[in-house]
């Protein structure tokens, strides 16, 4: 019974480790609010489950002097390390330095484009509590931006966007903003496609 026990304690750290770290995978690429709320619970479960897990381990170990019984512990320390990468190199990726940042605000829906300096890019769209995250490579030259993609879920349309300057009227004082805006090859813009705010810009 005691072997079938530890067993069972072992399915459950597995299988608490491979979701947990596919979820943190997951997360570079889209999240929703309430994945991460699943997350933090299953999070915060799976650790006081494997720390109730060692106790009972090591007293079997202590009893018995048979290594298997150090098998959960060992597998959550490779977990955790896991986890621990993964959301490092998540945090690093998006945390690298920007160049220039855009955002467009739909009300309900909005998308943000990154570009980082190092010649990559990340494309957030969300709504209602859903995000995804598109990235690529690009190149700067003056004013024009040229993507590596010409189509990005549904909100680039263009591999071209041109920095340009608007006047924008507000109630208090008119101000000259820079907008990214998506052009065609011959430099025309496209109208109808999503215009984004600078709100970051890093050029010397």
């Amino acid at each position: 019974m005691k072997d079938k026990n530890h067993l069972i304690r072992l399915i459950i750290v597995l299988g608490i480790g491979i979701f947990l770290s596919y979820k943190v995978y997951q997360f570079r690429s889209s999240t929703f609010i309430f994945d991460l709320i699943v997350f933090g619970g299953i999070a915060v479960f799976g650790i006081i489950f494997w720390l109730w897990s060692i106790n009972k381990d090591l007293k079997q170990f202590k009893l018995t002097k048979k290594n298997r019984f150090l098998t959960g512990t060992i597998i959550g320390i490779i977990f955790f390390s896991i986890i621990i990468g993964i959301n490092w190199e998540n945090n690093s990726y998006f945390n690298k330095p920007t160049l220039i940042r855009g955002y467009y605000d739909g009300d309900y829906n909005g998308s943000g484009i990154d570009f980082k300096k190092d010649g990559t890019y990340i494309l957030e769209n969300h709504a209602m509590g859903f995000s995804d995250f598109f990235f690529g490579f690009y190149e700067i030259e003056e004013n024009i931006i040229t993507l590596d993609k010409k189509d990005i879920d549904n909100v680039i349309k263009s591999n071209k966007l041109m920095i340009k300057d608007y006047l924008i009227k507000y109630p208090e004082k008119d101000k000259n903003e820079k907008y990214l805006i998506q052009i065609t090859e011959s430099g025309k813009e496209l109208t109808i496609e999503s215009r984004f705010k600078i709100i970051i810009d890093n050029r010397n």
